[in-house]
C-alpha cells in the first residue's frame, strides 16, 4: 500500500510540474516579443563585424519620409526579398520603387547570422508525416523547395561575387545516431522516401559502425550514419555581401538604417498609406514586409502563439588535433553494393572523402542520441585569397544541448517564449563545451601534440565562442508566407491608389498590404531565401516561383494553428 501511494504521489508531482511548465509557457507565448534586445550576445560569424554593420544608424542620416516598400529586417529573408525586387526590369519606362529597410540592431544580427551555417534539408526525416498531411504531390513540392536552396544560394554567391566570403559550398552531411532504435527507424524512414523519390536515390548511403569510427572519427558508440550531399555556408557574409552590394548600386532605390526599431503599425482603410513609426520618426508607406522571424508578433499580435520565439545556443569550437584526416580504405573506391539493414539503400565504399585526405570543412553533421539533436558544420581548413576577410581556421561551429521529452534543465520547452539572445542557459552552455570530445573518439588524441598548440591555445581552451539566437518556431511546423488579411494583421489595408500619368513608380505592385515570410522553426537557411524571393514576386504580381502552397498565409490555417500541438511532442507525459 505504501509503494502504491508513493508512486501515486510521484504521478501526481509530475503532472503538476508539467501543469506548471505549461502555464509559465502558455504566459511567455501570449507576451509580445517585444523588439530585439541591445547589446545580444556576440555571433562568432559576426567577429570581424561587415563595414555596413552600423549603416545608416547615425541621426544626422536624414530620415525618409516615404518608401514604396518598408522592409522590417535585415536577415537573409528581407535581403532575398530586396535582392529580387531590385533586379526586376519594368516592362515599361517604370521607376524602381523606393526601398527602405529597418534593422532593431547592426545589419543581419537576428537568426541569419546565429545559426549553424547548415543548407541542411529535414527530407526523409518527416516526409512520411508531409505525406500524411498534404499527400504525396504537396509533400514532394516542399522538399523540393527545401532541396533547391542550395543551388540558389550558390548561385547567388557567385552571381554577387561573393562566394569565397559566403563560404558558400557543397559538403558531405552525415546523420550520425547513438541509439540502435533510432538508426533501424531512420533506415526504415529513408527507404519509404526513396521509394517515393526514386531519382534520388543514388544520393544517399549508410555509414556502419566501422567507417563511423574509423573515417568519420566518431566514439565507439556510434551504431551508424545516414550520409548524402548538402551545404554550408557562412551566412553573415553572405546577407551583409549582397547588401553591400545593393546599397552600392542602389543609392537612390534603397536605403538601410540600422539601429531603428519599427515600433509601431497604423493605417485607416480611407487612407492610402501605412504610417510607420520608427526610434528615427515616421514614414509613409505602400508595402510593409514583415521578414523578422521570430519578433513578427510584435508588430502582428494576432499572429501571436503562431509564430514563437525559442532560444537557441551555438558556439565555435577549435577542432581536436587529432581530428580530420582519413585513413586509406582497405575496400576500393569504386562504388559497391553492401549488406545494409535494407538492400534498396545504395551503399558506397570507405573513405567518403578521399584515402588519407583532410576533411577539414568538407563535412556536417547532425547528432541523434538520448533525445538530444545537435548539429555541427565548419568553416574551411584552408585560406582564401579571394576573401576580404581573415582566414578561417577551421572552426567548429556547434549547435544543440537541448533535450526533447523532458521537463526541467536543458529541456526544449524551457527555451520557448524567450526571445532574449544577450545570454545563455549555464547547463546548455556547459554541455556544448564538453559534447564534442564525448561524440568524437578522436577529439582528445592530441597529447603527443600538445607542443604544437601554442600558449594562447592552451589558455584560451577549445570554446573560442558561445552565443544564442532566437528562433521563430510555426505553431504548425511550417513557414508562413504571403500577404496578410486584415484580421491576421490587426490592421485594414489601405486603398489602392489610381495611377496617373505622372507616376511612374510602383506600376507593377499590387495593391497596399503587409506581407510576411517567417517562421522557419530552426531551418532557415532552406526556406528563408526562396521564401523572400516568393513574397517579393507576389508583390511584383508575379508567380510564386515554386512556393509550397502549404507555406501560404490563410485566415483558416491561423484558426487551425495551435502552439499547444508544438509543446506537446516535446514533453512526454
Amino acid at each position: 500500500m505504501g509503494t502504491t501511494l508513493s508512486r501515486f504521489h510521484l504521478v501526481l508531482r509530475s503532472f503538476r510540474q508539467i501543469v506548471a511548465v505549461y502555464e509559465e509557457v502558455n504566459k511567455r507565448v501570449e507576451q509580445s516579443p517585444g523588439v530585439p534586445v541591445s547589446a545580444p550576445s556576440t555571433p562568432y560569424w559576426a567577429i570581424p563585424a561587415s563595414p555596413i554593420a552600423q549603416h545608416g544608424s547615425s541621426d544626422a542620416i536624414q530620415f525618409p519620409s516615404y518608401a514604396d516598400i518598408v522592409i522590417i529586417g535585415s536577415g537573409i529573408t528581407g535581403t532575398a526579398f530586396a535582392r529580387t525586387i531590385l533586379g526586376f526590369e519594368p516592362e515599361d519606362n517604370s521607376d524602381l520603387p523606393q526601398i527602405v529597410m529597418l534593422e532593431a540592431r547592426d545589419a543581419c544580427s537576428g537568426a541569419t547570422a546565429r545559426n549553424g551555417g547548415h543548407i541542411t534539408p529535414l527530407l526523409f526525416h518527416d516526409y512520411l508525416t508531409l505525406k500524411k498531411q498534404f499527400g504525396a504531390e504537396r509533400a514532394k513540392s516542399i522538399i523540393r523547395f527545401r532541396l533547391a536552396h542550395l543551388a540558389e544560394l550558390i548561385r547567388v554567391s557567385k552571381e554577387e561575387d561573393i562566394l569565397a566570403d559566403s563560404q558558400c559550398r557543397e559538403v558531405e552531411t552525415f546523420d550520425v545516431f547513438f541509439e540502435q532504435e533510432a538508426f533501424d527507424l531512420a533506415v526504415q524512414n529513408l527507404n519509404a522516401y526513396l521509394d517515393e523519390m526514386p531519382e534520388q536515390r543514388r544520393m544517399w548511403r549508410i555509414v556502419g559502425v566501422e567507417e563511423c569510427v574509423k573515417n568519420l572519427q566518431f566514439s565507439q558508440r556510434a551504431v551508424g550514419a545516414i550520409a548524402t550531399t548538402a551545404g554550408a555556408i557562412h551566412p553573415y557574409r553572405f546577407v551583409t555581401g549582397i547588401l553591400s552590394r545593393l546599397l552600392a548600386s542602389h543609392p537612390i532605390n534603397f536605403q538601410l538604417f540600422t539601429h531603428t526599431p519599427c515600433l509601431s503599425i497604423s493605417s485607416k482603410k480611407e487612407e492610402q498609406l501605412y504610417t510607420v513609426s520608427t526610434s528615427k520618426g515616421t514614414i509613409r508607406a505602400r508595402h510593409i514586409i514583415h521578414a523578422t522571424n521570430a519578433w513578427a508578433s510584435h508588430l502582428l499580435p494576432p499572429m501571436r502563439g503562431k509564430i514563437v520565439p525559442v532560444r537557441g545556443h551555438m558556439s565555435a569550437q577549435r577542432p581536436g588535433l587529432g581530428l580530420g584526416r582519413t585513413e586509406a580504405p582497405e575496400s576500393s573506391l569504386e562504388p559497391t553494393q553492401q549488406t545494409n539493414p535494407s538492400d534498396s539503400v545504395l551503399t558506397l565504399a570507405d573513405a567518403s572523402a578521399g584515402a588519407g585526405q583532410s576533411w577539414l570543412g568538407t563535412r556536417s553533421f547532425v547528432m541523434y542520441g538520448d533525445g538530444r539533436y545537435d548539429y555541427l558544420t565548419q568553416q574551411p581548413a584552408e585560406p582564401s585569397s579571394h576573401s576580404l576577410y581573415p582566414s578561417p581556421a577551421a572552426e567548429f561551429m556547434f549547435g544543440g544541448g537541448v533535450a526533447h521529452g523532458e521537463i526541467g534543465e536543458g529541456a526544449f520547452i524551457k527555451e520557448v517564449g524567450v526571445a532574449d539572445d544577450r545570454s545563455w542557459d549555464m547547463a546548455t552552455a556547459a554541455y556544448l563545451g564538453g559534447a564534442l570530445s564525448i561524440y568524437f573518439g578522436g577529439w582528445g588524441a592530441e597529447g603527443r601534440d600538445m607542443e604544437s598548440k601554442t600558449d594562447r591555445e592552451s589558455e584560451e581552451g577549445r570554446v573560442k565562442e558561445l552565443w544564442t539566437g532566437i528562433l521563430g518556431v510555426s505553431a504548425d511546423g511550417r513557414p508562413w508566407c504571403g500577404r496578410l488579411p486584415s484580421k491576421l494583421s490587426g490592421r485594414p489595408a489601405p486603398r489602392a491608389k489610381k495611377s496617373s500619368p505622372r507616376d511612374k513608380s510602383c506600376y507593377q505592385l499590387a495593391p497596399p498590404g503587409e506581407w510576411i515570410a517567417a517562421g522557419y522553426s530552426g531551418e532557415g537557411m532552406v526556406h528563408a531565401y526562396l521564401s523572400g524571393k516568393a513574397l517579393a514576386r507576389m508583390v511584383l504580381q508575379k508567380d510564386d516561383d515554386g512556393l509550397p502552397d502549404a507555406f501560404l498565409v490563410t485566415e483558416a490555417r491561423w484558426k487551425k494553428a495551435d502552439i499547444a500541438d508544438l509543446m506537446n511532442n516535446f514533453v512526454v507525459e
